[in-house]
């Protein structure tokens, strides 16, 4: 005797038999997540959730004064170093100008370094932002002032 095929069209069958389908299936997926309930355990509490939780919730809220004092004390603390450390670099740095212009390079030096013909040594003293077409061995063959973005 052959068994009876499984149906596929759920809608065809009686509304007790899927209701008791249904209830199977939460029974079944309930059983499996109750397995899991120990590994997730043994997550949280390698977290710390469940000291956390007997801390807050089985002591009744319970908090430690030191902390609540502590805390502010503290957080004072960090502002003062946090501005005495600017206050120091500000007085540590007051007079030094790093916006100085440096020294302007020789054209000799760049013709030699470069080995660039000098209308590319013009426009490379002349404008701050370049284009530089090189040849095969690297060389700076020509140069053009690119225009600034908006």
């Amino acid at each position: 005797m052959t068994p009876p095929p499984v149906i596929v069209r759920p809608e065809r069958l009686a509304r007790q038999q899927r209701a008791l389908q249904r209830a199977a299936t939460l029974l079944a997926w309930s059983a499996y997540a109750w397995l899991w309930v120990p590994l997730v355990t043994l997550g949280a509490w390698v977290l710390g959730l469940q000291a956390g939780w007997d801390r807050l919730y089985l002591q009744r809220n319970a908090v430690d004064p030191f902390i609540l004092a502590a805390l502010p004390i503290i957080a004072l603390l960090c502002g003062l170093l946090l501005i005495g450390w600017a206050e120091y670099n500000r007085a540590r740095f007051a007079d030094a100008d790093r916006r100085l212009r440096r020294s302007d390079v020789a054209d000799a030096a760049v013709r030699e370094r470069l080995q660039a013909p000098a209308q590319v040594m013009h426009t490379l003293r002349r404008h701050r932002v370049v284009t530089v077409r090189m040849d095969e061995q690297a060389r700076p063959v020509k140069a053009w002032r690119t225009p600034r973005g908006p």
